[in-house]
């Protein structure tokens, strides 16, 4: 198979986090781009304006209006200033296997409504950037977690899904409008039988076709996670847990979603009380060390993280196998908990992916390694210039 190479042939941002105002050029081939530079230089919010480029909330799944630069910071700590964020807007030439295209996004008023266009046309949905651009990422808060809130991992598993399935954020964003719309009327005490019956179906709908999609990534990547990258990478072993989710294993999609229903409309006044309902919104995943055969939890940082990369590196190599493409990679302070073996492994498997791979660290001498086969930058005050590393 023939893999078709996917990058950015160019970044630009205005008044983005930290930055006024940046051009950035990178190079046609697609090598790796590093940045290195000093803790808050501004390399993280220039892989967050990638992401941004794709469906989704961003690596930081900040709020719009938190993400405008503000041009005189000291308001923000005088009462009697009210400084609205900046409009701001994300920019790129992108090229894919289907050919080139010019892609921007960013706020019109500083509000969390947020414009998309793609050569020069304006569209209303964000699958439309996910069928151009697809990212996965990795930052330093994921670094634990699979310790951490649950929401967390769901976000992560669901980043994996829409790498594969860009209409999947769609799906999340009208099941969690039905479930919002549906909890505001049983908190309030509204009973509106037909109105509830309505958002129930939609939930279902929408809750059994995410649980589905879940399922499949993991399935379809699971060939890749049972082989491990090298001797030093552990194999981890994925576990969906949740209701939806378990109940496709044994039922239909329809059967799962008229239980799902059914299950909603007697938890009506269970929920209107302050009880909780299980969902979609509430599912998991458990990841074991198959070499050590433990919770991943219960391992070291740095054996996390590689168990996070052997995720992430699965289903990089199951699209390139399915698709001949796989998408744009983020990896935020990449070579924090990893020794040097592992990072030099990494970084072979890393340089042979045909697709552009973004990396920050505060010591260029961790990426010393990648002297000859990646572009550095050095960050300083949000300011960027090309970088020799030898």
């Amino acid at each position: 198979m023939i893999f078709s190479k996917t990058g950015l042939l160019n970044l630009r941002l205005t008044n983005f986090r930290s930055y006024a105002y940046l051009d950035m050029k990178l190079d046609e081939s697609f090598t790796p781009v590093v940045l290195t530079g000093y803790n808050g230089a501004g390399k993280t919010n220039v892989l967050e304006a990638v992401s941004f480029l794709t469906a989704g909330k961003g690596l930081r799944s900040a709020r719009l209006s938190d993400v405008g630069r503000r041009s005189n910071p000291e308001a923000l700590y005088n009462a009697d200033v009210m400084q609205l964020p900046e409009r701001w807007s994300v920019s790129a030439r992108v090229q894919n296997k289907d050919g080139l295209y010019q892609i921007g996004t960013g706020t019109v008023d500083g509000s969390e409504r947020r414009q998309i266009r793609i050569d020069g046309k304006n569209t209303s949905k964000q699958s439309d950037l996910g069928r151009i651009l697809r990212c996965l990422w990795l930052t330093p808060a994921q670094d634990r977690l699979f310790c951490g809130d649950p929401q967390a991992r769901r976000r992560f598993l669901d980043r994996l899904v829409q790498a594969f399935d860009a209409t999947h954020a769609t799906r999340l964003t009208e099941y969690n409008n039905a479930f919002k719309q549906w909890s505001c009327l049983l908190r309030e005490g509204r009973f509106d039988d037909r109105w509830l019956s309505g958002l129930e179906m939609q939930m279902a709908t929408y809750g059994v076709a995410i649980a589905a999609s879940r399922i499949d990534v993991i399935e379809r990547i699971s060939h890749y996670l049972a082989q491990p990258i090298s001797s030093v990478f552990p194999t981890p072993d994925v576990v969906l847990t949740g209701v939806v989710e378990q109940s496709l294993l044994i039922k239909s999609a329809l059967q799962a979603e008229e239980d799902f229903a059914s299950s909603l409309k007697r938890m009506r006044k269970i929920y209107a009380d302050g009880g909780s309902i299980a969902g979609p919104h509430t599912a998991d995943f458990k990841v074991i060390h198959a070499q050590k055969g433990i919770d991943a939890a219960l391992c070291s940082t740095g054996e996390q993280k590689a168990l996070l990369l052997s995720i992430i590196l699965a289903e990089m190599k199951t699209q390139l196998q399915e698709q001949g493409v796989c998408p744009l990679l983020l990896l935020d302070e990449v070579t924090a908990h990893l020794d040097s073996n592992r990072r030099h492994i990494l970084f072979d498997i890393l340089t042979d992916l045909p697709t552009q791979v973004w990396m920050t660290g505060t010591d260029s001498e961790n990426f010393v390694y990648l002297a000859e086969k990646a572009q550095f930058f050095d960050v300083r005050e949000s300011n960027l210039s090309l970088q020799n590393v030898a």
